[in-house]
């Protein structure tokens, strides 16, 4: 009998100490003080709850609910802007503004004429004459040009034809160039000038310190005036592989509002910035070693300008 009672004991511990403990799924109300508020003002939440741990998505981009397993962001617009000015001269037809989406990074004359380049300078206003001033060419949306899963490249090309019969050759500068992504995040720098990473592809003689020439806050552009005014000369200054595709924000998260050590919370704040209807998300948790039950209560809160 003592022997039998040796080995049963054991086996009562171990089933008595591996019995889950149960919790129940706390008790969770959430009642806005006022459903509608204005931009910038507090929306105030009663709670009653009896729960170890409260949580609270916003509602608001990256703060909400709906995108707790992931967020994958789309650009809704490419913008392109830039300025030029030009001065000295008579040749026409100098400079141009291309696209491409199949350029191979292959900074080569060969390169270049390898890939397809779309032709984009009608879509801007370039300086109409001599000027010391630089002159916006504009804000435009390139998203039509973009190809889903294809970096972007932009490009701006100088030509100098033979200037006896052509005419001598003006100085262009483009500087302010800017190019960035819109979304539900708001704007985003794809690329300035600092960060282009721009690279110089040149085709023909060129005299000392002429054709394109990377400055500090812009590029410029100028035509032979010594020994090779003759020459055919065609320059070409090219961005970086620029991405403009969907990028992976990873899962909203949501802010901690009540551990466990905590009192119960009778209320709760947040400042909505921004115009819109927002789904305020509490979540309720009653946790131990073994268990965790939630409650889930939403309210729709609407932000008005």
């Amino acid at each position: 009998m003592k022997n039998i009672l040796r080995i049963l004991l054991p086996v009562l511990v171990l089933q008595a100490c591996s019995k889950e403990i149960d919790t129940e799924a706390p008790a969770l109300e959430v009642v806005a003080e006022k459903s509608t508020i204005k931009a910038g003002d507090t929306a105030s939440f009663r709670i009653s709850s009896n729960a170890n741990v409260l949580s609270f998505y916003s509602g608001e981009v990256l703060k909400d609910y709906d995108y707790r397993a992931g967020r994958t962001v789309e650009l809704d617009s490419i913008r392109l802007s830039f300025s030029t000015s030009l001065n000295y001269g008579t040749q026409k037809d100098q400079f141009t503004v291309f696209l491409s989406t199949d350029f191979n990074g292959d900074y080569t004359a060969e390169g270049v004429k390898a890939a397809t380049w779309e032709n984009i300078t009608s879509l801007f206003k370039l300086a109409p004459g001599n000027s010391n001033t630089a002159i916006p060419a504009g804000v435009k949306n390139l998203s039509a040009y973009a190809v889903k899963g294809k970096a972007l490249y932009i490009g701006f090309r100088f030509i100098v034809k033979p200037q006896t019969a052509n005419g001598s050759s003006k100085l262009w500068t483009m500087s302010g160039f800017s190019l960035t992504g819109h979304s539900i995040l708001g704007a985003q720098v794809l690329a300035d000038h600092k960060s282009a990473g721009w690279r110089v592809i040149q085709q023909g003689l060129h005299d000392p310190g002429r054709g394109a020439v990377i400055q500090a806050a812009q590029l410029a552009f100028y035509g032979n005036n010594l020994d090779y005014k003759e020459e055919l000369v065609e320059d070409w200054v090219v961005t970086k592989a620029i991405e403009t595709g969907a990028t992976d924000m990873g899962p909203d998260w949501s802010t901690g509002i009540k551990t466990l050590p905590e009192p119960p919370l009778a209320s709760y704040q947040h400042i909505y910035e921004k115009p819109g209807k927002y789904l305020a998300t509490f979540i309720a948790n009653n946790v131990n070693r073994h268990q965790e039950k939630k409650t889930i209560r939403q309210v729709e809160i609407t932000v008005t300008p």
